[in-house]
């Protein structure tokens, strides 16, 4: 047990961009945790897509999909119309069990989205190599508007919580750790660590925006770097210097003694339009505009986008796809944490595209070569769902994990076509990759 307690078509284009070394630079100090949410509340435009919301899933549920697995029943798997006969072909057992790949999936957060002053909703924990699963919570937890929220870095989480930026592994014995005094931070392109932020005038202020990386294992934060002038937020450390959001609210990438580039066919509000970083690779899209569901599908807005690019930040390269054929756009879940779209190695990317007829919100799941000369889309079986939501790859990018019939986890092996459905449930997804240090303790 745990701790107790979350195309078609492609063009390629050759856009180059200067070869930006990776800072070698590391937040420390405090800020005020209720401000910067106070400010973030008011100041973050936010998504009225209620996806994360619907998608949670309520604690008796989950524990009915538990006592279901312990007892050996199964779990009646509802999918969409168009999923039906999928859904009866293949009786998914409650849990996914995916041998071989090192990885156990963390679903967050489940039941009711309330947050206590010590901690939040719990997780379900999916252990794919032995199908073990189990609800527990993540200590310390807070809710705020911080993006991203729940990563995996080094074998570990990392959240915001009560004290700061906090980890912990899922090792049993594991005890959270405070980083830092910020709930804000950003993934690091080394491995094992993450990036503290301290916005010294509040999200989107005019103040200096400080950052120092901090080792997840443990260690004290490394010295500050003074991020541009007109930096809004900062994403992620990469190979090629850091990616930010830049007045007016232009995605950019940046290296210590040189001026922000904006990125190539970036657009206004383009936070919004990301789908994944790695250490390399930028996926996001552009022509991107704000569209809103028919009344019967709940009157939601949304992004949708006519063109996806990937773009090496190393070598300036930059390829464009278009959405497959009989899609009308890409919907991109934004720079959120609860995405990871780009596989392991940087070879593919997986992207939700909409589906016909407009403005009902019905998107289906796409896997993308990145290498590849065509660039063609290939369908996920069972992936069709309301707008787009999380996915996340296994920790040798075998298998991409999604939300399947039902709103439950399933999985695609890109290499075989082979689907494995399940009955655990779908939120958030985080993939943490084993073996952990700790996991035996």
């Amino acid at each position: 047990m745990a701790w107790s307690g979350q195309a078609s078509a492609s063009e390629e284009r050759a856009v180059r961009l200067a070869v930006l070394p990776h800072p070698g630079v590391r937040p420390g100090g405090s800020t005020d945790p209720d401000a910067l949410i106070r400010e973030a509340r008011r100041r973050q435009r936010r998504r009225r897509v209620a996806v994360g919301v619907a998608a949670c899933v309520l604690v008796a549920g989950v524990a009915a999909v538990v006592a279901g697995s312990r007892s050996g029943g199964r779990v009646q798997v509802r999918g969409d119309s168009d999923h039906a006969g999928a859904a009866r072909a293949v009786r998914p057992a409650p849990g996914l069990r995916l041998p071989g790949t090192g990885t156990t999936v963390v679903v967050w957060p489940i039941g009711y989205p309330a947050f206590t002053q010590t901690t939040g909703p719990p997780a379900y924990f999916d252990e794919l190599d032995s199908g073990r699963h189990w609800l527990a919570q993540i200590p310390q937890s807070i809710g705020c508007d911080c993006w991203p929220y729940l990563i995996s870095a080094g074998g570990r989480l990392v959240y915001p919580g009560g004290g700061g930026t906090t980890t912990i592994s899922l090792g049993r014995r594991a005890k959270p750790r405070v980083l830092g005094a910020t709930q804000f931070f950003a993934p690091s392109a080394a491995e094992g660590q993450v990036w503290l932020i301290r916005y010294t005038h509040g999200y989107e202020g005019r103040g200096p925006v400080l950052v120092s990386p901090v080792p997840v294992a443990g260690g004290r934060p490394g010295p500050e770097l003074t991020m541009p002038a007109r930096t809004v937020f900062v994403i992620r450390g990469t190979d090629a210097g850091f990616l930010l959001q830049i007045r007016p609210s232009i995605l950019a990438m940046w290296r210590p003694g040189g001026p922000p580039r904006p990125l190539p066919y970036a657009q206004a509000d383009g936070i919004s339009d990301g789908l994944d970083t790695s250490a390399r690779l930028v996926a996001y899209g552009s022509g991107c505009r704000i569209r809103e569901t028919a009344r019967d599908a709940g009157s939601v807005g949304y992004e949708l986008c006519s063109v996806l690019r990937v773009l090496d930040v190393v070598t300036g390269r930059l390829r464009s796809f278009t959405p497959p054929q009989g899609a009308a756009g890409w919907v991109p879940e934004g720079f959120n944490g609860r995405t990871s779209a780009i596989s392991p190695g940087d070879q593919m990317i997986a992207a939700y595209a909409e589906r016909r007829p407009l403005d009902k919100g019905r998107a289906r799941l796409y896997v993308l070569r990145i290498g590849s000369p065509r660039g063609r889309a290939i369908p996920v079986p069972s992936s069709d769902g309301f707008l787009s939501a999380s996915t996340a790859w296994t920790a040798t990018g075998s298998w991409l994990l999604y939300q399947g019939p039902g709103r439950h986890l399933w999985a695609y092996q890109t290499t075989t076509g082979a689907v494995r459905p399940s009955a655990s449930p779908f939120s958030g997804i985080v993939a943490v990759p084993e073996p952990l240090a700790d996991r035996a303790g």
